[in-house]
């Protein structure tokens, strides 16, 4: 028995494949074969021996010792390329799986895996953008549910198959999903790799048996310019709303970026070796060359060593995660995503069990604002810090020391909250604001705004504040029964959901409904009950 990992190439990458794969390996020979329906299968290979001495890494500690230094020789490569009725795919040996994965259908393996049924889950490496644990990987014992949550997309899935209904003499029963199929053949040769291809394709031409929520790509050009133009504008805006992954799924392999693992960064001549990918360390090689980082990123590219030899290079923008929250896309390995129809279902009815509350007495406005700040002026004009001040200048400071957040709050001291707002506790060697405001055993986070990077920090508070609450590290904490995030939206009023108050999943705000996912489930695990409270800046 041996393994197979298969890729089904992307339709639109078959000539650029081969001329990939002509260009880095070597051509041996093609060969064909032809099935008992008389259907023809195109067999071509190419290889390379990599015969080639790499000093590993570690070699420092064997010279402190004395000992001779050792080295490594790099892998051979293979990979063989099936072409089958119009379509084609390749089985990758060694790495070179490093090689085909950029020119595979990323929708290939889940379309089957949704169509087969499990005797037993394995593993699963599930993504959720913009959470904190972004990615989980999840190992199972002795499990045959399918199990994902709502915010989730998969990744990668080992699973024992279900082949009862089969006459299976061809795979084992455990099989992986990533963006390849590996299976374990029973009996290699080319005539069961072409009878693995038929057998692929009558399970495709199936009913789906699961919803498995996955991230589909984007094929439409205009709308992949823009994205392109809003990831360049927002690098541009605030290069910390990028991130740099620590692990990828190249074919159904787990890439760690921190593992036994060292990097050159790239940009023109200029090259900087570092022994951790991240922002921080691309952020340092930028002001050591001199190179403007908000506009050179993408254009930075980087080789990754794995016991000194060299396995990939690539450009940041295939390292980056990114979401665009107006496009609702995902950005992964440098390929923009949709959220499948799978993934928005199960998120909208997660924020559909989300209470939300509106108050129409709570809206705010300018006009409210600049009455507050009216307030203050005849309050604290005297004040020897405005001393030789206008009038106008003294109401301009009093608008920058209170400022519509700031506005807000005080002004509910007056409806009979508590405000917290600006008092700040130490949590992790870190400085946290608690709250905003506290009413009736119920804890608010307070944010205006009118897009999801603004608004996502009113539940990132919450959530900071939850970890204090739920370790008890604050002295004097109030009783707590519902955790609130309290959103004053800067646009025209929602939609009323069944229980005629805002209807969340209304908002096109991909990224804020991801996070009030992830919050809800953080909140009810403390026992404690999630509320959404809304109102409007006009």
């Amino acid at each position: 028995m041996s393994k197979i990992n298969l890729y089904r190439i992307d339709e639109g990458n078959h000539r650029a494949f081969l001329n990939y794969l002509e260009e880095k390996l070597v051509y041996i020979e093609n060969k064909e074969l032809e099935d008992e329906e008389e259907e023809k299968y195109s067999f071509s290979l190419f290889k390379i021996n990599e015969e080639v001495d790499k000093e590993i890494s570690w070699n420092w500690i064997l010279n402190e010792f004395g000992q001779p230094l050792l080295s490594v020789k790099t892998q051979p490569k293979a990979v063989l390329v099936i072409e089958y009725d119009d379509e084609m795919y390749a089985v990758t040996f060694g790495s070179a799986f490093f090689l085909v994965d950029k020119y595979c259908d990323r929708n290939f393996a889940f379309e089957f895996a949704r169509r087969m049924k499990y005797l037993e889950i394995k593993t699963t490496t599930l993504l959720s953008p913009n959470m904190q644990r972004n990615k989980n990987i999840s190992t199972y014992i002795n499990y045959e549910s399918l199990e994902f949550d709502s915010g989730e997309s998969f990744a990668k899935l080992k699973a024992k198959l279900n082949l009862d209904e089969y006459n299976n003499a061809l795979i084992g029963e455990t099989v992986e999903f990533g963006n390849s199929i590996k299976f374990d053949l029973k009996v290699s040769n080319l005539e069961n790799v072409s009878r693995l291809i038929t057998f692929i394709k009558l399970i495709l031409n199936q009913d789906e048996i699961y919803k498995i929520p996955v991230f589909n790509n984007v094929t439409d050009k205009d709308l992949l310019e823009q994205l392109e133009t809003n990831l360049f504008s927002k690098i541009e805006e605030n290069i910390n709303d990028i991130t740099i992954s620590e692990l990828d799924i190249i074919g159904v392999s787990e890439i760690f970026n921190n593992q036994d693992t060292f990097f050159e960064l790239w940009h023109g001549h200029k090259r900087k070796e570092i022994e951790s990918l991240n922002l921080a360390e691309v952020e340092k090689f930028a002001e050591e060359k001199e190179i403007e980082l908000s506009k050179e990123i993408l254009n930075i590219k980087v080789k990754s060593f794995n016991n000194g030899k060299s396995i990939r290079t690539d450009k940041i923008k295939n390292l980056i995660d990114y979401v665009d929250d107006d496009k609702r896309c995902v950005l992964n390995k440098g390929i923009w995503y949709h959220y499948n129809d799978d993934y928005q279902k199960y998120l909208e009815d997660s924020i559909s069990e989300i209470e939300v509350i509106y108050s129409q007495e709570y809206d705010f406005s300018d006009s409210i604002h600049q009455d507050f700040i009216d307030e203050k002026f005849n309050e604290e004009k005297e004040d020897p810090e405005f001393e030789g001040l206008t009038d106008s200048k003294v109401k301009e400071k009093l608008k920058n020391k209170y400022y519509a957040e700031r506005a807000f709050n005080l002004l509910r001291v007056r409806d009979g909250f508590e405000n917290y707002d600006r008092v700040t506790n130490s949590y992790a060697g870190a400085q946290i604001e608690l709250m905003d405001l506290y009413k009736g055993e119920t804890m608010y986070a307070v944010k205006i705004g009118s897009a999801s990077s603004t608004l996502c920090y009113a539940v990132d508070q919450s959530i900071s504040s939850l970890k204090m609450y739920k370790h008890n590290t604050l002295e004097g904490m109030p009783a707590v029964k519902n955790v609130a995030v309290w959103l004053v939206l800067k646009r025209q009023p929602l939609s009323l959901n069944q229980s005629g108050q805002p209807n969340l999943n209304t908002l096109n705000m991909i990224m804020l409904k991801n996070k009030l996912d992830s919050w809800k489930k953080e909140v009810r695990l403390q026992g404690l009950n999630p509320i959404v409270y809304i109102n409007y800046k006009q």
